[in-house]
């Protein structure tokens, strides 16, 4: 038999005896902070989404203002305000993301004094807990040329 030090055969005691004291203590911890970790990323990603959908808009009013003031031989305010909303549409209705059953778009143009205007208002839908109607709009004025 080989002697054993003291502080080894202690400290080994502690040991075992906090071992089985700390049992189930990973599954409470993890149960705790579950919650947290899953509110923080929905948040995350549902703000994500209503972000990129605000980049979406400003890029679709871009684009239906360029379609707009984009130079057509005998053009109207018609003509123009249909190829602003045309240009407008099509790139939200390829872009946008929603939760929602169904995405509601306005698009508004105006021409005033060679100026094309062109709004387009959203609402936004999150995920679960975040589920309250976000409105998002975009605006872009150019002049017609």
């Amino acid at each position: 038999m080989t002697p054993i030090c003291t502080d080894v055969a202690v400290h080994q005691a502690q040991t075992t005896k906090h071992a089985q004291s700390q049992k189930g203590n990973a599954l409470v911890e993890f149960a705790l902070i579950l919650p947290v970790f899953l509110l923080l990323l929905f948040g995350m990603v549902t703000f994500s989404i209503a972000l990129y959908n605000k980049t979406v808009l400003t890029m679709a009013t871009r684009e239906g203002a360029r379609a707009g003031v984009k130079y057509v031989a005998n053009r109207t305010n018609t003509i123009i305000n249909n190829s602003a909303r045309a240009a407008a549409l099509q790139l939200c209705q390829n872009n946008l993301i929603s939760f929602g059953p169904e995405m509601t778009l306005t698009i508004s143009t105006s021409v005033q004094s060679n100026i094309l205007t062109v709004t387009i208002t959203s609402d936004y839908t999150g995920l679960f807990i975040f589920s309250d109607i976000i409105l998002i709009s975009a605006h872009t004025s150019m002049r017609l040329e």
